[in-house]
């Protein structure tokens, strides 16, 4: 009788590592039908419900398959276009920039037969761990890890996953400091520095900014490379123009404050599409026009950008490069090899939002209130932005 260690581990996946060795042993070969529910009860001194869940479990992984009125099999050898390796890829929650980088990845891996597993783990390091280690049972050759939640305790988080496991760990979309493993990082700092200069470079001197919870590390990083590039040219940046998440309740309240005083700002920096779209409605509905009375650009590049109003500058992201350096990461590890670390930022794509602030500052100022009516034609360079050039 094959008995299993209650020492560690959940029952149904002993009995699951119990089969496996079995297969891997030569006891059951490919095609072999495995021995009936009760017998397998008995050969593990475990309950027929434990056993059931450790078969759906190994069916899930292609090692076993029933026969409906005959019993479970030994999944046959894989065919030459079945993978021959695999990699999770742990993420917090799905997002539009996370769905974009795994289909990438699982078309970019598949020619090579490497499949791209999908672990979403609501940011707990317990289920972090949990993927990690059913994935290193499972042989998989490497896990991409997206990083996000709050900079307190991120870095002890991700340095247990990263060290406790038995597999390669490579981070993704973002590295953390003091935290030895490879990363394949959009750098979101460089990102907003790249959007804010652009605005810099239109003459626009008075900036606002409507971004993400700064106790989270996508929030900080994306804050600094605002804040330090006003800095470098030595600008003031008032916190009262300073927004974090959602525009409603009182923060609604400051922006329209903010936005309709004598001295307001002349642009507003973005963190993502979403948060311009609905800024530019907070505008419009304060009487406020985009680009004449404020600029607005951002972050993503996101399928709508083009079809807001204004049409939306926006920074779009190397997701591709991402894509083929993290595939070539994937690789490497397979491969035994370390996988190396790359930075990427993106491209800035200009449309009507943005305007230019050195014509809005030459025309006559008018005697009404802010958001009058102005009836200046666009410049050739306002033309030239109204056709999404890329920057």
């Amino acid at each position: 009788m094959v008995t299993s260690n209650r020492a560690s581990g959940p029952l149904y996946q002993r009995v699951a590592d119990g089969i496996v060795k079995g297969i891997e042993s030569g006891t059951w070969k490919p095609g072999d039908r495995l021995p009936s529910e009760r017998a397998l009860c008995d050969m593990f001194s475990v309950s027929q419900i434990t056993v059931r869940r450790a078969l759906r479990e190994l069916a899930l992984v292609g090692r076993v398959y029933s026969h409906h009125g005959l019993g479970w099999f030994v999944h046959p050898e894989p065919p030459p276009d079945e993978p021959v390796a695999e990699v999770v890829l742990t993420v917090p929650q799905m997002d539009w920039l996370v769905t974009q980088v795994y289909a990438g990845l699982v078309e970019r891996l598949r020619p090579i037969r490497i499949a791209a597993r999908l672990a979403v783990t609501g940011g707990n390091r317990e289920l972090e761990a949990s993927a990690l280690a059913v994935a290193a049972r499972q042989g998989a050759c490497a896990a991409l890890m997206v990083v996000a939640g709050r900079e307190e305790g991120l870095r002890d988080r991700i340095e247990a996953a990263v060290r406790g496991g038995d597999l390669p760990v490579v981070l993704l979309l973002r590295d953390v400091e003091g935290v030895e493993a490879p990363s394949i990082v959009l750098d979101e700092t460089q990102a907003v520095a790249t959007i804010t200069r652009h605005l810099l470079e239109m003459g626009h001197r008075r900036f606002a900014y409507v971004g993400d919870d700064p106790s989270l590390i996508e929030g900080q990083r994306r804050y600094w490379g605002f804040a330090s590039t006003l800095w470098e040219e030595g600008l003031e940046l008032p916190m009262d123009w300073v927004f974090s998440g959602s525009i409603t309740g009182d923060a609604a309240a400051r922006f329209h404050t903010v936005f309709q005083g004598q001295e307001a700002p002349s642009a507003l920096v973005c963190t993502s599409d979403l948060r311009a779209a609905e800024a530019l409605l907070r505008l419009a509905s304060m009487g406020l026009r985009c680009p004449e009375d404020v600029a607005v650009a951002s972050l993503g590049d996101r399928d709508f950008a083009a079809y807001l109003m204004p049409p939306l500058t926006t920074l779009r992201f190397d997701t591709a490069g991402l894509v083929k350096a993290a595939s070539e990461a994937v690789v490497a590890a397979h491969e035994g090899r370390t996988p190396a670390s790359t930075r990427l930022s993106g491209t800035v794509v200009i449309r009507q939002s943005c305007g230019s602030a050195l014509w809005q500052m030459a025309k006559p100022q008018p005697s009404t209130a802010r958001g009058a009516s102005r009836g200046a034609a666009p410049t050739p360079a306002e033309k030239d932005s109204q056709q999404g050039r890329l920057l």
